[in-house]
């Protein structure tokens, strides 16, 4: 016969594991956005984290370092599939703002393209 209360446990035991898995995806999505977060504000405006700042150890500097390029490169394929999408369209340059703004990204790119 069949143990009602195993039968029980096993359940809560799957749903607690569902959740838990749940949270780390939430978690995990959380950290790339975030980090994309940052890749952007470097990219527009040239501000961006230092690790030693963050961390005094080597080895935390190499993971805030890894971190910070993860979210660079995400950054890029977010970039690039907006720019073959059909669903986003460039805005045009009206006056000497946009100019000014649509030079200084493009320094801005050139700049981290060489840096790298």
């Amino acid at each position: 016969m069949f143990n009602v209360s195993a039968i029980g446990i096993e359940s809560t035991q799957r749903i607690t594991n569902q959740r838990q898995l749940g949270k780390i995806f939430h978690y995990t999505v959380d950290l790339v956005l975030i980090s994309i977060i940052l890749a952007a504000l470097r990219k527009n405006t040239g501000l961006s984290l230092t690790a030693s700042d963050l961390s005094s150890s080597n080895d935390g500097q190499t993971y805030i370092k890894k971190y910070l390029g993860f979210g660079e490169y995400s950054y890029n394929l977010l970039v690039s599939f907006a720019r073959r999408s059909r669903w986003f369209k460039q805005r045009p340059i009206r006056d000497t703002n946009d100019l000014r703004d649509r030079i200084k990204q493009e320094v801005n790119g050139f700049i981290d393209d060489t840096s790298k």
